[in-house]
Protein backbone atom coordinates (compact mmCIF):
# COMPACT_ATOMS: atom_id res chain seq x y z
CA UNK A 1 0.00 0.00 0.00
CA UNK A 2 1.53 3.29 -1.08
CA UNK A 3 1.60 6.25 1.29
CA UNK A 4 0.24 9.60 0.21
CA UNK A 5 -0.25 12.94 1.95
CA UNK A 6 -3.62 14.05 3.32
CA UNK A 7 -5.18 16.99 1.53
CA UNK A 8 -6.96 19.89 3.21
CA UNK A 9 -10.34 18.64 2.01
CA UNK A 10 -9.76 15.22 3.64
CA UNK A 11 -9.24 16.57 7.16
CA UNK A 12 -13.02 16.44 7.71
CA UNK A 13 -12.74 12.63 7.73
CA UNK A 14 -11.14 12.72 11.20
CA UNK A 15 -13.66 12.30 14.02
CA UNK A 16 -13.60 11.73 17.79
CA UNK A 17 -16.13 9.53 19.56
CA UNK A 18 -17.63 10.19 23.02
CA UNK A 19 -14.68 8.49 24.77
CA UNK A 20 -12.07 10.54 22.87
CA UNK A 21 -10.87 7.86 20.44
CA UNK A 22 -9.79 9.02 16.99
CA UNK A 23 -11.58 7.72 13.88
CA UNK A 24 -10.86 8.10 10.16
CA UNK A 25 -13.81 7.57 7.80
CA UNK A 26 -15.71 5.77 10.57
CA UNK A 27 -12.87 3.34 11.43
CA UNK A 28 -10.91 3.51 14.66
CA UNK A 29 -7.30 4.62 14.29
CA UNK A 30 -4.74 2.57 16.24
CA UNK A 31 -2.60 5.07 18.14
CA UNK A 32 -0.67 2.66 20.35
CA UNK A 33 0.51 -0.90 20.22
CA UNK A 34 1.03 -2.83 23.42
CA UNK A 35 3.81 -5.36 23.72
CA UNK A 36 3.61 -8.62 25.60
CA UNK A 37 6.73 -10.34 26.85
CA UNK A 38 7.10 -14.10 26.80
CA UNK A 39 7.81 -15.88 30.10
CA UNK A 40 11.51 -16.34 29.40
CA UNK A 41 11.83 -12.65 28.50
CA UNK A 42 10.24 -11.65 31.82
CA UNK A 43 12.69 -13.92 33.67
CA UNK A 44 15.70 -12.50 31.78
CA UNK A 45 14.53 -8.92 32.35
CA UNK A 46 14.05 -9.62 36.08
CA UNK A 47 17.53 -11.14 36.36
CA UNK A 48 19.05 -8.17 34.52
CA UNK A 49 17.23 -5.76 36.82
CA UNK A 50 18.37 -7.60 39.94
CA UNK A 51 21.96 -7.69 38.67
CA UNK A 52 21.92 -3.98 37.90
CA UNK A 53 20.49 -3.18 41.30
CA UNK A 54 23.04 -5.31 43.13
CA UNK A 55 25.95 -3.90 41.12
CA UNK A 56 24.89 -0.43 42.26
CA UNK A 57 24.27 -1.37 45.88
CA UNK A 58 27.52 -3.30 46.39
CA UNK A 59 29.94 -0.33 46.03
CA UNK A 60 27.62 1.81 48.13
CA UNK A 61 27.55 -0.75 50.95
CA UNK A 62 31.28 -1.37 50.67
CA UNK A 63 32.01 2.35 51.14
CA UNK A 64 30.02 2.33 54.40
CA UNK A 65 31.75 -0.85 55.61
CA UNK A 66 28.63 -2.98 55.56
CA UNK A 67 30.61 -5.79 53.90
Amino acid sequence: MALRPIGQDELDNFQFDESGRLHWNGEAVLLEKRIRLETYQIVLASLATAGSLLSGIHPFGHSFGWW
